[in-house]
């Protein structure tokens, strides 16, 4: 605390406790994520549900691998049994992303057999894993040599592909 020029009884007064900044940082880096990830959202609105689905989960991939903290803090969060940012009900799942596959359902773009809320959570949760063991790939193993950007093409393309039961 002493060197970080922080008094320990400031914590406390405006955070309740240790474990109450760590809960106030933790909702912090969501809100940033989430206002981050809002405008993308938003231009989906206009595509079609294949395209704006890919949009949206390469940007998503794009925020995350562009502010490492935000995986790292949420694995440790998980991994050590903290409950600071609890996972969001159905209801608080992004709109856009529900009305988009919704649609696609609907039109027989994606499978109908695939809840959105299973959707999403394997869409994210294979996002955020990713950013950790992608570049972490040996040389010679197809893929690991590729620039990000087309990376995140092909891990994104491979879950939205993977929606409409096609391939």
């Amino acid at each position: 605390m002493q060197r970080a020029g922080v008094n320990e009884r400031m914590i406390y007064h405006h955070f309740g406790s240790k474990d109450g900044l760590y809960t106030a940082v933790v909702e912090q880096l969501r809100q940033s994520g989430g206002e981050q990830w809002r405008p993308i959202l938003e231009r989906t609105g206009t595509m079609q549900p294949h395209a704006g689905l890919t949009y949206a989960l390469a940007g998503f991939y794009d925020l995350i691998r562009n502010r490492p903290e935000l995986p790292a803090i949420f694995a440790h969060e998980w991994l050590a049994g903290i409950d600071a940012s609890p996972f969001p009900t159905p209801e608080q799942l992004p709109h856009q992303l529900r009305t988009l596959y919704d649609t696609g359902q609907r039109d027989g773009v994606f499978t109908a057999d695939r809840p959105f809320e299973i959707a999403y959570m394997t869409s994210l949760g294979a996002l955020i894993g990713l950013t950790f063991f992608a570049p972490r790939f040996h040389a010679g193993v197809p893929g690991s040599d590729l620039a990000p950007d087309l990376l995140r093409d092909h891990i994104v393309g491979q879950l939205v592909d993977g929606l409409t039961g096609t391939t």
